[in-house]
Order: structure tokens, then C-alpha cells, then sequence
């Protein structure tokens, strides 16, 4: 007898649900695996594992992609780190980090366009676009200008970490999430041509963890020190 797509939709949840308690059975009351997106896991969280292992080395953190913020319990994952307004239905969420926006080039480039350093020159440069919604050339234009900078023009990418490799290749100038950029601003590979000039974006980053289920102390442990560290 054929299958109907009812009958394939829930034996597909219900193969999800069996590795799911799969994966719960087989880990440690010392492991914790943390759920968040592909750009955040790269550029923000896996950079600061190590400080982390460094004083709990009894501890195991696991990472992965995942965008399920209200199927946090199904996925496996003990937390979450989650960029949004926050205060989701049916997790508990908590301010992690605020964010601000800014402009990122490769220093190769920003030689060869005579060393820019006012926003008056975007317009003649090629722009970078995130599809963040929350990371719009707009937000920047409307905050410092130029009026007339063309936000409809240049190459969109799917992911902020995308969007970042882009620009320290050369490819143009990407409006980028300090807390995506820090560590390759900090390291030589970007520059910020304006200086100190941001769009302050608030808390947009959450720690969240399923709602109604009592964390394990590793949990906690690992919970706390994000929550201490976040800034760092």
C-alpha cells in the first residue's frame, strides 16, 4: 500500500523524535550542546570556547545550527543563542549582548579607493548587503548618510559570515554586526574606514533555554559564564 504524505509527515517527526532521545541518552550529565546560527557559532561563539574549556575542563560544550527557536527541547540542544526582539513564547529567554552596526572593508581595498574615511564616499563604492533584515544599508544611510546612497545596488548574501568573507576579500564594503566583525577587525583583516561611527541596534542577542525544564548543573555552569562573558 502507498504511503499518503499524512503517513510520511509523521513517521518523518517521529524519526526526529527517536534521534532526538538518541542523542539525549548518549550524552554525558557533563555535556551541554548549544543551538544557534551558522554566522553567530563561527565568528562569536567557537572563538571563545577555548576560554571557557580552559576553567571547566570537566565540562563537554557542543554546537549546533540550529533556527528553531520554539523547537529548542526537540532539537536536543540544553541552550540557545538567538538574535531578535526576544521574549519568544514558550522558552525562557535572556539578554545576552547588545550590537551596533558599522561599515568593514579589507584594508587592500580601502588603499586602492584613496583611504576613505567620510561616508560621503559610499557613494561611489560597491556595497556589500547582508539579508539580515536587521543589518540593512538603510538603517546605516538614514543614521550617517549619504542621502543619496543607492542601497538597491551591489551583491546580497545569505549569511552575515558570508557577507563578512566578501568584504575581507576585497569584494566591496559590508555593513556588519560588531559582534560578527570584532575579531577580524581586531586582527587586521577588516577596518572600519569611519572610525567610531555605528548604528546602535540594542540588545539583539538572547540566551534562551526550553521553558519548563529544570537546567543540570552543567547547564547552568555553562549558562552563567556566557551570560558573564558575553562583553569580552
Amino acid at each position: 500500500m502507498a504511503a499518503t504524505p499524512g503517513n510520511v509527515t509523521v513517521a518523518s517527526l517521529a524519526e526526529i523524535a527517536r534521534v532526538a532521545d538518541a542523542l539525549r541518552e548518549a550524552r554525558s550529565d557533563r555535556s551541554v550542546t548549544i543551538a544557534t546560527s551558522p554566522s553567530i557559532a563561527v565568528r562569536w561563539l567557537l572563538p571563545r570556547l577555548p576560554a571557557f574549556e580552559a576553567v571547566h575542563r570537566s565540562l563537554d560544550v557542543s554546537v549546533i545550527v540550529d533556527q528553531r527557536v520554539q523547537e529548542l527541547a526537540a532539537s536536543g540542544a540544553d541552550l540557545a543563542i538567538r538574535s531578535g526582539r526576544g521574549r519568544w513564547l514558550d522558552v525562557h529567554s535572556q539578554p545576552l549582548m547588545t550590537d551596533a552596526l558599522y561599515p568593514v572593508m579589507s584594508p587592500a581595498l580601502h588603499a586602492r579607493a584613496g583611504r576613505p574615511s567620510r561616508p560621503a564616499a559610499l557613494a561611489g563604492m560597491r556595497l556589500l548587503h547582508d539579508r539580515d533584515p536587521d543589518a540593512s544599508w538603510d538603517a546605516w544611510r538614514a543614521a550617517h548618510g549619504p542621502r543619496g546612497l543607492d542601497v538597491r545596488r551591489g551583491p546580497r548574501f545569505s549569511s552575515s559570515d558570508l557577507v563578512l568573507r566578501a568584504a575581507s576579500q576585497g569584494q566591496g564594503v559590508a555593513l556588519a554586526r560588531h559582534r560578527l566583525a570584532h575579531d577580524d577587525v581586531a586582527a587586521g583583516l577588516l577596518i572600519r574606514p569611519f572610525g567610531a561611527l555605528e548604528v546602535a541596534l540594542g540588545t539583539v542577542y538572547w540566551l534562551v533555554s526550553p521553558a519548563g525544564v529544570h537546567p543540570r548543573a552543567a547547564t547552568t555552569t555553562v549558562a552563567r559564564w556566557l551570560l558573564a562573558h558575553a562583553d569580552r
